[in-house]
């Protein structure tokens, strides 16, 4: 059905009657926002997928920012994104889109003069929730770091059109400075404070994301352990389990903060802690005893020797506080970690990076004050931009530096 007046009326109709909604838009004004929000119910689910060619008002990016359950991201391409598309799902799961030229502002959808047409064709609406999927995957999420930038950049963009085209372009940079790297903008960004109660669908989703690509990292650099002298580090006995959790689980407090690939004991090493104690804490699990990791953080990776909490690693702790006693063991552990110059020392009380390690006794008191209800980390963080963990050479760079660690893992372990 051809549409050539506006669509407002009928998108509001539609609207009111959706349980979801696609809209992938060139640009959407603060006005052309709030009539798509004001017929909208709150168990709506929605998607948006935004261009930022365009102006978009900083307001509705501000809004998306307000409201971490709205399915949200923009497109940034070498040409202009240019797409009018709106797909809604009534509650009798058919659907119906409009597809056409206007953009989601109060002229686009009411004044200027458009051409629209009305969709409800059953197989060619899911063939442009196929297409509309494709591209929202290759989306960024909208941040408040993008968001300020884009503000910043706003009214010189509105007001100069030679201005206009550098400054978006600056935009388009700083969210896409990612592409050579493994891991993405996104899959950092989602560790940031704000998200980690959040389980949106998109969340969930660079969740699954983060959790694949450790697997894959993990198929490259196992198999390589021998040829770098890693000969007693493995990974978890359960294939599932490799990865750490993805998922909300209510067990842990339906919270995640990071996602990390571990390594440590052999299931024949762990079995010697085994008891009847089938709590969290119990010491025969992987997870409570000395592990090498690379841990995904918001603005980094981290690469981290490291002994367990709440009860955690207490073998390994008493062994390795042991050992210390031994001033020769004391000289040549220090002698190891001094090596380490890009790395800290976190007791859980106090953090200390390792050029600043005064000498042994100093060491010697920071380990004698750790805690076993605190982690004890030696580690260091990689920024997300760095080249070291691009796709070329993340696997060389992890192989490196569990290299570097292993001579420490090995003194610490329980034998």
């Amino acid at each position: 059905m051809i549409i050539q007046t506006g669509i407002k009326q009928k998108l509001e109709a539609e609207l009111l009657e959706s349980k979801s909604v696609w809209i992938a838009t060139a640009m959407i004004s603060y006005n052309g926002w709030k009539f798509i929000q004001k017929n909208l119910s709150k168990e709506v689910e929605q998607h948006f997928l935004i261009g930022i060619d365009l102006a978009t008002e900083p307001k509705v990016f501000e809004e998306i920012l307000n409201n971490l359950h709205i399915n949200a991201r923009v497109y940034q391409t070498n040409y202009t994104f240019h797409p009018k598309v709106y797909l809604l799902q009534k509650k009798d799961n058919s659907f119906t889109a409009f597809i056409g030229s206007s953009n989601t502002t109060s002229w686009g959808l009411d004044k200027n003069v458009e051409m629209n047409f009305q969709v409800n064709d059953q197989n060619e609406c899911k063939k442009i929730l196929k297409w509309f999927t494709e591209l929202y995957l290759k989306g960024y999420l909208i941040t408040e770091g993008f968001v300020n930038t884009y503000k910043s950049n706003f009214i010189k963009a509105s007001y100069r059109k030679k201005q206009n085209q550098i400054d978006v372009d600056l935009i388009g940079d700083e969210i896409t400075r990612d592409k050579d790297q493994f891991f993405s903008r996104n899959d950092h960004q989602i560790f940031e404070t704000k998200y980690h109660r959040i389980n949106s669908l998109d969340l969930k989703r660079i969740r699954k994301d983060v959790s694949n690509k450790f697997k894959k990292l993990h198929k490259i650099i196992y198999p390589q352990f021998k040829n770098y002298g890693l000969n007693e580090l493995y990974c978890h006995h359960n294939s599932r389990e490799i990865v750490s959790r993805h998922f909300f689980n209510r067990y842990s407090g339906n919270y995640i903060n990071s996602i990390w690939l571990h390594y440590g004991k052999s299931n024949v090493e762990l079995s010697k802690y085994l008891n009847e104690d089938k709590s969290i804490n119990k010491p025969f699990s992987f997870i409570n005893n000395i592990r090498l990791q690379i841990i995904i953080h918001d603005e980094s990776l981290g690469i981290w020797l490291v002994l367990g909490r709440n009860n955690g690693s207490g073998a390994d702790r008493e062994y390795f506080k042991n050992q210390l006693q031994n001033k020769s063991n004391l000289k040549q552990y220090f002698s190891i970690i001094k090596q380490l110059q890009d790395y800290w020392i976190d007791s859980g009380r106090e953090s200390v990076a390792i050029t600043n390690l005064k000498d042994e006794n100093h060491l010697l008191d920071l380990v004698d004050k750790s805690e076993i209800d605190n982690y004890f980390i030696i580690g260091k963080e990689i920024h997300y931009l760095d080249a070291s963990i691009s796709n070329q050479n993340i696997s060389n760079t992890v192989l490196v530096e569990f290299q570097k660690l292993y001579p420490l893992y090995i003194f610490m372990k329980d034998s």
